[in-house]
């Protein structure tokens, strides 16, 4: 989840706007206090406090990373089980503490972790095949050729179904879809993904999009099927005022995740700073039918419904 500048400045809850700013700065600590109070002010909206919570998580994650990297294990394996506290339906924390934990010898409590993830995520590639390995290290063949069978049946889709899907673009004569579906078939390499995926991420929080470009665009190679790089890849190509690619990015998005309503409220911001106003306000209608509360979104509809004079005096203020 990350949006436009236009939509951050359109946030009216000061609290939630200041906890963004620092999390987009990479300085998590400012941005879990500002945060949590967020959270927990009465004032605050559901839609305010949804987005609270998911970068309150985000941080939590962020300081887990940094710990960590310096291997402060103790103290990065807390950072993740606080992060889990705030969301504990979220797969991917139970993966990251799973590979710390299983780095560093905690077997017992990667194989937990692992299977939490798992229980969340019946699908996850990368989870099946570590705890395999994990299980059969610790002297549990069949239960980890359960896993081995269950990760074969994954990898053979993982290839079949975007194959599939080139072979047919092929016959039609589509070549960037064939190409697109081809390399997600054959170059889904999760330590690649993620190495280009978490550098795009931290272009982004430094300001330097067109690295950020780069290294998102590396990572969408490996997995077509995310929408998070689609949407930061929206993201930084918005920033830089590139709209068609940006636009272009968040309707991927929201091919791979039709109710991420983020990627749409970017996208009609996209739109709208073009001159797309009919598609922008349907996208803004879109999002407002299932968040009435999404503040940015109620405030450029508005704008865009206005008077033709009254939006250019809206825009031209935007700047000051």
């Amino acid at each position: 989840m990350r949006f436009l500048r236009a939509v951050r400045n359109l946030l009216g809850n000061y609290q939630l706007k200041s906890g963004i700013y620092h999390y987009d700065r990479g300085e998590s600590q400012q941005a879990i206090e500002y945060l949590t109070r967020a959270l927990q002010a009465a004032d605050s909206t559901e839609s305010d406090r949804a987005m609270a919570l998911y970068y309150l998580t985000q941080s939590r994650i962020a300081i887990a990373e940094k710990l960590e990297s310096s291997e402060e294990i103790g103290k990065a394996v807390e950072a993740y089980r606080q992060a889990l506290a705030l969301t504990p339906d979220y797969p991917d924390i139970h993966f990251r503490l799973a590979s710390l934990c299983a780095r560093f010898g905690l077997d017992h409590d990667a194989v937990e972790a692992y299977r939490r993830a798992l229980e969340l995520h019946p699908g996850y590639l990368e989870a099946r095949i570590n705890l395999g390995i994990l299980l059969l290290r610790g002297g549990d063949p069949d239960a980890a050729g359960e896993e081995f069978a269950a990760a074969h049946e994954l990898a053979v889709q993982a290839i079949e179904v975007p194959y599939r899907r080139g072979t047919a673009a092929l016959q039609r004569g589509d070549r960037a879809e064939a190409e697109q579906a081809m390399r997600t078939a054959f170059e889904r390499l999760p330590e690649s993904f993620q190495f280009y995926y978490r550098r795009g991420l931290q272009n982004l929080r430094e300001g330097a999009f067109e690295d950020a470009v780069d290294n998102l665009r590396q990572a969408s190679h490996y997995r077509q099927d995310y929408a998070d790089v689609q949407n930061y890849l929206g993201v930084a190509h918005g920033e830089m005022e590139h709209w068609e690619e940006a636009i272009g990015a968040f309707r991927r998005a929201l091919d791979a995740s039709g109710d991420y309503h983020v990627a749409r409220l970017n996208l009609g911001f996209a739109l709208a700073s073009i001159g797309r106003d009919e598609e922008a306000c349907q996208e803004l209608q879109a999002v407002l039918a299932a968040d009435p509360a999404n503040q940015p979104a109620t405030a450029k509809l508005e704008e865009l419904s206005g008077p033709r004079r009254d939006r250019i005096r809206v825009q031209d203020g935007s700047r000051d």
